[in-house]
């Protein structure tokens, strides 16, 4: 996690011993099948992921990193059908190249590879499903929909492009990547992107009063931290090819400090139009 996760590591260190521990080894699970889809353009690699989702069914593996999880979902009654839902949509983008359609897509998406992983943690923050699961899920929207702000660039060159389509024009990744005259268009789409993260992390501030007191500070930091990627790309005026955003240790620091202080500034705010914000996972595991 300190290596490939360093947001989260961040937070975890503000979180108890053993769910600190807990939430890593559902990390090095989520992390694991996201590396796998990353290299899917093998037909082994997509297989291992097929044959995973055989496993979570009948609830055994000789991957150790499966095992672990599973004996992890035994420990805290985590949701398997997030975690199948998880590996299907990295199976899924496995592909030689990512096109997001439209918004419900881009959603629906984000909810996949991120939303599922907050009805995981849930149960090990001790903020019990199904009463926290919308929130949860909320909180991993807004978290992926600020890695796909970030990481344009890198997507496109990849060959993806998780920015709606109708967003773009449908612009392709390789276009996104290459062309330098849709840079302004692009950043307008990252600015939309921005914007609707953070009705995701209103939404999902609505949760924190069902976290535990002594994980909640972690989860608000995480958070936080994770939202001032996009508040930098704000201020770099949406410059996404410019490579990756990262938040140096200081202003993570400084972030922990105004959340122990009440003052995070991640909270919901009256009047922030939550209630369409599920329509497009409506029948997912959790999501409503």
């Amino acid at each position: 996690m300190k290596r490939n996760g360093k947001s989260f590591w961040f937070a975890s260190l503000f979180l108890p011993l053993q769910t600190a521990a807990d939430a890593a080894r559902l990390y090095v699970f989520c992390r694991t099948m996201d590396d796998l889809a990353d290299v899917a353009v093998t037909v082994s690699s997509r297989a291992v992921l097929a044959e995973v989702r055989g496993e979570l069914k009948c609830g055994v593996s000789s991957n150790p990193t499966v095992a672990d999880f599973l004996s992890l979902a035994r420990e805290y009654a985590l949701p398997l059908s997030a975690a199948d839902y998880l590996v299907a949509t990295f199976i899924e983008d496995a592909t030689t190249e990512v096109h997001i359609k439209d918004e419900s897509d881009l959603v629906r998406y984000c909810y996949g590879v991120a939303g599922t992983v907050g009805l995981m943690m849930s149960p090990i923050l001790g903020a019990g499903l199904p009463h926290a699961g919308k929130a949860a899920v909320h909180l991993g929207i807004a978290m992926q929909m600020t890695n796909i702000a970030r990481d344009v660039l890198e997507d496109a060159r990849n060959g993806r492009r998780y920015l709606p389509g109708c967003w773009v024009d449908d612009k392709s990744a390789q276009q996104i990547a290459t062309e330098t005259t849709l840079r302004p268009h692009i950043a307008a789409a990252v600015a939309q992107l921005l914007e609707l993260a953070d009705r995701y992390y209103a939404s999902a501030a609505l949760g924190f009063p069902l976290i535990p007191v002594r994980a909640r500070r972690g989860i608000e930091i995480a958070a936080m931290v994770y939202r001032e990627i996009g508040n930098r790309l704000c201020r770099d005026q949406y410059a996404w090819w410019n490579g990756r955003v990262v938040v140096p240790i200081w202003r993570k620091i400084v972030i922990a400090v105004s959340v122990y202080l009440g003052a995070s500034g991640l909270r919901h705010k009256a009047g922030t139009r939550t209630a369409d914000l599920s329509l497009p996972l409506a029948e997912l595991p959790g999501a409503q």
